[in-house]
């Protein structure tokens, strides 16, 4: 593995400071903050240095999804600033799920370049029915030990890569199958759901510590019934994803997260789909239409049905800094440190410390243009 270093504004702890950065093997080596005159005005001249971004929840990218091309999606994601993700399933019936999630893992242990994969997050299949969104109602499937078994296989899931799931904390036998996800080391993340406060409050008391795309395909909010979203705002227990392409979810409702819990427990998500990244305005996945707008995919109807973003991660970052919806630093912070907490890997990733990985991308700019990205100190092609 080669060795590296570069000056600029480094993103530590939440603040961008002048600083040179370091690395060799793989791993972040050096980092310096305290500058001569001469070296902090250079610095001060270079780009934003940041973690990687890592994305939690992303369907697809550049024309490419997990199951028919996830090496072309990593090596897309990569040139646009995501250095790791989970790619994410949609529901299928569990035993087909679990062998698409097997399908997957074995091309994902194949990769030698692009955006690292973490594990796979499974959007479902035990979710709510009235709260499917823009999943395939008739894929889902109401939880139970069998159910779960098909699902996760003979390893328990970790053959299969399984490293989120969705479900809706609910669903009748949903809290068993909450217990038994993270007694085999599964991440339980809540969402497409219409569940009470206090049923996310269980569900958090029996393991689970995320929630998938805040505000979307959640009960809203209500006065005298918070519900999923309440419980997200209000307690520490779940990492919350949010789908910042201000379409899924509106200004003064990230405002709202962000003054709640901080850039630290909020997760910037894409939840791209195949199309984004291409610029294109319509495609077709899974048998369905999609049409673009305003950095959104739709599925045509009267009205239509929001289906994902049109964005990647950077792109949403920029939309933040350029509407001024968030300070660079936060938008940064919610795209890698706080996905890394999520993920239990921050100090593995998603922050510059020494021993770190070497993921890191360089902004240039107030266009935030990606100068360069490195994953494991070895410069992705752009």
């Amino acid at each position: 593995m080669s060795a590296g270093s570069a000056r600029g504004r480094l993103l530590i702890d939440g603040r961008l400071v002048p600083g040179r950065l370091g690395w060799r093997g793989g791993r972040i080596t050096e980092i310096v903050t305290q500058l001569d005159a001469a070296a902090r005005a250079e610095a001060l001249l270079g780009p934003v240095l940041a973690p990687g971004l890592i994305d939690l929840h992303v369907h697809g990218y550049g024309g490419n999804d997990p199951i028919e091309r996830l090496e072309a999606m990593a090596g897309a994601l990569a040139r646009h600033g995501t250095t790791a993700f989970q790619p994410t399933l949609f529901p299928a019936v569990p035993a087909r799920l679990g062998e698409l999630a097997q399908r997957v893992t074995s091309c994902a242990d194949r990769l030698n370049s692009g955006a690292r994969v973490l594990g796979l997050h499974l959007e479902g299949p035990f979710v709510n029915r009235l709260s499917a969104g823009a999943l395939p109602v008739e894929d889902l499937a109401d939880p139970s030990p069998s159910a779960l078994r098909a699902l996760l296989g003979p390893s328990g899931g970790s053959g299969r890569g399984i490293r989120t799931v969705t479900l809706a904390p609910e669903l009748s036998g949903a809290g068993d199958l909450v217990a038994e996800l993270v007694r085999c080391g599964i991440r339980v993340s809540l969402g497409h759901s219409l569940a009470t406060a206090e049923e996310a409050r269980a569900a958090a008391r029996a393991g689970a510590s995320g929630a998938t795309h805040l505000y979307n395909a959640m009960r809203p909010f209500h006065h005298r019934e918070a519900g999923l979203v309440g419980f997200s705002l209000s307690d520490d227990a779940l990492h919350a994803e949010l789908i910042a392409d201000l379409v899924h979810v509106g200004r003064d409702a990230i405002e709202l997260a962000l003054a709640a819990r901080g850039p630290r427990s909020i997760c910037l998500v894409s939840d791209a789909l195949r199309g984004a990244g291409t610029g294109c305005e319509r495609f077709h996945s899974r048998g369905c239409e999609h049409v673009a707008r305003d950095g959104a995919f739709f599925h045509p109807g009267q009205p239509p049905r929001l289906a994902g973003s049109a964005l990647g991660q950077l792109a949403q970052v920029r939309l933040l800094v350029g509407r001024g919806v968030v300070g660079l630093e936060d938008a940064l912070t919610m795209a890698s440190e706080a996905p890394a907490r999520a993920l239990g890997i921050e100090n593995e990733c998603g922050r510059l410390v020494l021993g770190a990985r070497a993921d890191l991308i360089a902004l240039r700019g107030d266009a935030l243009d990606l100068e360069a990205a490195w994953i494991g100190g070895e410069s992705q092609a752009r």
